[in-house]
């Protein structure tokens, strides 16, 4: 079959540069974010073997650099932490939305990371629970029962009325 052509890795990454971005980004910061996934395309096409399920194989690469250069600059805990606590920019405004974009990014990194990170390849990378199960090394049925508890989480907290305290 051969190896994919420059039109194929064009095509993936006019496709899923965007969302692999905003993956990447739960970890590393924006610029980054940009260079691994572009990192992770200059091995894509360097590859000598085809890639049978790119889209898995792209998110999975990114997952694995990104987390690589956080573990090597020996920060990984401390940049988990900062990117749950403060996650700027995680949805594009969008006039017609009837959802508080700043509540969903804080209910969004409140979850815990792993249920994030699952929530993130759903939503933005379009993965299938398989698809995620392969990345992140989970069989399918975790990945089914992690997603729906953080689902279910992020319903509760969005559609919870509000409770201030009027004097």
């Amino acid at each position: 079959m051969g190896t994919l052509n420059l039109d194929e890795v064009g095509g993936w990454f006019e496709t899923e540069a965007a969302p692999l971005v905003l993956y990447a980004r739960q970890w590393l910061d924006a610029g980054q974010a940009e260079d691994v996934v572009q990192e992770v395309f200059l091995r894509l096409m360097q590859q000598t073997v085809r890639v049978e399920h790119v889209k898995g194989w792209l998110y999975r690469a990114v997952r694995n650099l990104a987390l690589n250069r956080v573990r090597s600059a020996g920060r990984r805990r401390q940049r988990e932490e900062t990117v749950a606590a403060d996650v700027p920019g995680w949805f594009l405004p969008d006039p017609g939305m009837d959802i508080d974009a700043r509540q969903a990014e804080l209910s969004l990194a409140s979850l815990p990371a792993d249920e994030r990170e699952i929530v993130l390849l759903r939503i933005w990378g379009g993965l299938t629970l398989e698809q995620i199960g392969s990345v992140l090394e989970l069989s399918e049925a975790t990945v089914f029962r992690k997603h729906r508890d953080a689902l279910g989480r992020i319903r509760k907290e969005l559609e919870s009325p509000c409770h201030l305290k009027i004097r």
